[in-house]
């Protein structure tokens, strides 16, 4: 299986920044995100072929708890905004839930604004107790939107119908009133990427603990 996000942590020398890890644990990773349309912008990643984390075991989700707080700690070093927490749960390869790529990942965006009040309009959420209860769509075999706002309760719907592919990304660039800047493909933002990128290496190492406003599952 030919997978970019599986064989990032076996890279010594990636040739694009976007490929290169910038925190891990021993089973996910973090890297800066491509088109990267606001500062601090990062992925959460499992480094097993997932392809959402509705798949992913529940043994697992305490370690990725625990590493989302701690990379979430470090952003607040130089992100402003609180994080918006988002991803586009797969079921499978047809259905895509809006996902672009085929593996597991978890979306960081500092935003100022809330994106809940607009993805309510469209979508009845509900709920969750914690990130794990995602395992619930795979269970039902449905595809689902994860979203969380930093500091409050997570919520998640499954989809009867697929969305457009990158939909929270054209979503929070609209908010940002930079709707052109949605796609990854067409504006990759390296420039800022790279920016991000050294920052959160040089300032990760004295992150303090506790910086975080707080995060519910």
């Amino acid at each position: 299986m030919d997978c970019l996000f599986c064989s990032i942590p076996e890279m010594s020398n990636p040739s694009n920044p976007e490929d290169e890890i910038i925190d891990e644990s021993e089973n996910f990773y973090a890297k800066a995100a491509l088109g990267h349309f606001v500062f601090g912008y990062t992925l959460i990643i499992p480094k097993e072929h997932f392809l959402s984390f509705a798949y992913v075991p529940e043994h697992l989700f305490p370690e990725l708890e625990a590493f989302r707080d701690s990379v979430l700690d470090k952003l607040h070093n130089f992100c402003q905004h609180p994080i918006t927490i988002m991803e586009h749960g797969a079921l499978d390869r047809c259905q895509r839930g809006g996902s672009c790529i085929d593996h597991a990942h978890l979306h960081l965006m500092p935003l100022a604004p809330d994106l809940y009040p607009v993805l309510s309009e469209r979508f009845s959420f509900g709920e969750l107790g914690s990130i794990s209860a995602v395992r619930r769509f795979r269970d039902a075999q449905v595809p689902y939107l994860y979203y969380q706002r930093e500091g409050l309760r997570s919520h998640a719907v499954q989809l009867a119908e697929d969305v457009p592919s990158q939909l929270l990304r054209r979503i929070a660039c609209e908010a940002l009133g930079e709707p052109e800047l949605w796609d990854w493909r067409d504006k990759p933002l390296r420039d800022v990427l790279q920016r991000f990128k050294s920052e959160y290496k040089r300032l990760a190492v004295a992150a303090p603990e506790g910086s975080r406003n707080g995060t519910n599952g």
